[in-house]
């Protein structure tokens, strides 16, 4: 990771994108700047030819030949290859005054390049004009012009030079900052991937992009971690609970192959079929958990009254309650009580709850089911006033295979409170325990159905 190629970071490679588009903008910017400062220089270079040329011309109206010819002497001695050169000619051609002799010159502004018919080695801004029956060519040259913008091409070169190695070392610093944030998630999906599920990826406080996927991902970790840990707690419970079923399966079946009487070995056999029916429904119970978890249960919910199908198992169990001793009561509340579900798991979590209250409680025990309208939905409660759950057991009961101590000699495999609790968050549903001074209270509250299912 810290040994990969400079060019291949992405922080680099977005570090030159980003500079060259900014450079080529650049350029495209200076372009059209330095072509407008050429032309303004050039602008005023034409200003001052000409002005030169209207002092003469001016000077010429005045005073006539000899003035013009004193004006341009009065510039200064004619030296060829000066700042400023000129060429007065009379009618005949002949050079009058000035400080050098141009030639074949167009009227009106031109150029004249260097070594051309002049000793200096930079241009000329030319203007031929008419003095009368005289021809005057005033020349300035463009040196100090082209200075200027030799100036002028410069910097803009060493602006983009210094800008793109800025953005460069941009890149460097922004490669160092990522390949180290980046190292660091990595050795720690690295141990997380050699089983430290227990590590989270680091998060800064800054909170930028990387830190808000490392959020994600470590909210993916945490139920990752759950799901693993409850997982071994399944397969150790399996293991645990299984064992002893499996282990009096084998020796019954083993006594059985011993025995001559016919109807001892049916006992036997009929015992046995008793206890694989018993491990039977309790993978099954496991498969119905594992696919209400998988939320593979959905396609089935419809918009149905909750109050119905209460009523239903309420008439199911009212016998069974009353032939082992308990009394069952059921209590409807005033108004609606409209639910979007699946009814066969509800059927199945109201016979769980009410299974489960009259397995562990004496004969005797009053058993209530409430249903009633709630602020945002419906709530349900199955009570009792047995004996109870101590409060510190009342979230582990909701645990797969987990059974009180004084509930180990009862028929059950500790799935049922397990069943209910995943029916009820595949249902958004909420599942509480609770005191009901005395024996145990559970409540479950319904969200209201959504308003597309309605």
């Amino acid at each position: 990771m810290r040994g990969g190629s400079f060019f291949k970071s992405t922080a680099v490679r977005l570090a030159i994108i980003y500079s060259s588009l900014f450079v080529v903008s650049y350029l495209g910017a200076n372009v059209v700047a330095y072509q407008m400062v050429l032309a303004y220089l050039d602008d005023r270079l034409d200003a001052a030819v000409m002005e030169r040329y209207r002092e003469i011309e001016a000077t010429f109206r005045a005073r006539g030949v000899s003035g013009a010819i004193d004006m341009i002497n009065s510039h200064g001695p004619a030296i060829r290859g000066q700042e400023t050169i000129y060429t007065l000619r009379d009618r005949t051609g002949g050079v009058i005054a000035g400080n050098a002799a141009i030639s074949g010159v167009p009227s009106g502004f031109s150029d004249l390049a260097p070594d051309d018919q002049h000793d200096a080695s930079t241009s000329y801004k030319l203007f031929r004009g008419q003095l009368g029956d005289n021809d005057l060519i005033v020349g300035i040259s463009e040196g100090d012009t082209d200075q200027l913008a030799r100036i002028v091409l410069v910097s803009f070169g060493w602006t983009t030079a210094i800008v793109f190695a800025v953005g460069l070392g941009g890149a460097a610093v922004l490669r160092y900052r990522s390949r180290n944030r980046i190292f660091a998630l990595s050795q720690t999906a690295h141990a997380i991937g050699h089983g430290e599920l227990s590590k989270r990826l680091p998060v800064s406080p800054r909170m930028d992009e990387i830190d808000v996927l490392s959020s994600e991902v470590n909210v993916a970790l945490t139920r990752l971690e759950a799901s693993v840990i409850a997982l071994k707690q399944v397969t150790t419970d399996i293991a645990h609970d299984l064992k002893t079923p499996i282990g009096r399966t084998f020796l019954v079946l083993d006594d059985a192959l011993h025995r001559e009487d016919m109807d001892e070995v049916k006992g036997a056999v009929g015992a046995a079929l008793q206890e694989l029916a018993a491990i039977a429904s309790t993978f099954d119970a496991l498969l119905r958990i594992a696919q209400i978890e998988a939320r593979s249960r959905t396609a089935h919910f419809r918009l149905v009254d909750f109050g119905d199908l209460v009523r239903d198992i309420y008439e199911i169990y009212e016998v069974t309650a009353s032939e082992e001793g308990h009394e069952l009561h059921l209590k409807l509340g005033d108004g609606d009580c409209w639910i979007s579900c699946d009814p066969d798991l509800i059927r199945q979590m109201l016979a769980n709850l009410l299974a489960n209250s009259m397995r562990h409680t004496p004969a005797g025990t009053r058993t209530s089911l409430e249903l009633s309208p709630h602020a945002g939905g419906v709530a349900l409660s199955v009570s009792d006033n047995g004996p109870g759950i101590p409060e510190p057991e009342r979230r582990r009961v909701l645990e797969r295979f987990y059974r009180l101590e004084k509930s180990r000699t009862t028929v059950g495999s500790g799935l049922g409170l397990s069943l209910v609790k995943a029916i009820c968050d595949l249902h958004d549903a909420r599942i509480e325990l609770s005191d009901n001074s005395p024996g145990l209270r559970v409540r479950v509250t319904f969200p209201a159905p959504r308003q597309g299912s309605l």
